[in-house]
């Protein structure tokens, strides 16, 4: 079965779920209405393009990947920027997402460029996003284990 709809979904999912995540955390005014702001052009640019081609929707998409990745990724860079005065809140999630979404969104476009390699080398790049994956959610699970353990709530 196609479930590359589940993956459209997710991805754009991903992008306002992680936006809004950022807007909450992020403290600067004109921060939190460049992450509103970018939101909905990207979700309107998004919506152009599955209204002019909606056979997208059902490909994978390299463009809305792109696109929804590297918007995140420019909000993690604002946390990190506003890190460099203020408290390091978030910190281990925010490189885990920086190195997951950079990686895996590099990944995902030379995907379709290794689709004509034999398979070993085809499923090399899956396993590496795996393998980005789990370091990904280990990078979570750290700062769950610093920020918010019961040592962390305790203090």
């Amino acid at each position: 079965m196609n479930n590359l709809f589940l993956v459209n979904s997710f991805f754009i999912g991903q992008m306002i779920l992680l936006g809004l995540f950022y807007n909450s955390i992020l403290k600067v005014k004109i921060q939190k209405r460049f992450v509103k702001v970018s939101l909905i052009l990207g979700l309107l640019v998004l919506i152009t393009q599955f209204i002019n081609a909606p056979q997208e929707f059902l490909k994978f998409n390299l463009f809305e990947i792109t696109l929804t990745s590297l918007l995140i990724v420019v909000f993690a860079l604002l946390h990190f920027y506003n890190m460099l005065t203020e408290n390091k809140t978030y910190y281990y999630v925010n490189i885990g997402i920086i190195l997951y979404l950079l990686s895996s969104t590099v990944l995902f476009i030379i995907g379709n460029l290794t689709s004509v390699l034999n398979n070993e080398v085809k499923y090399l790049s899956w396993q590496l996003n795996a393998f980005l994956n789990i370091i990904y959610y280990l990078f979570i699970f750290y700062e769950w284990k610093v920020s918010f353990s019961k040592k962390g709530l305790q203090t």
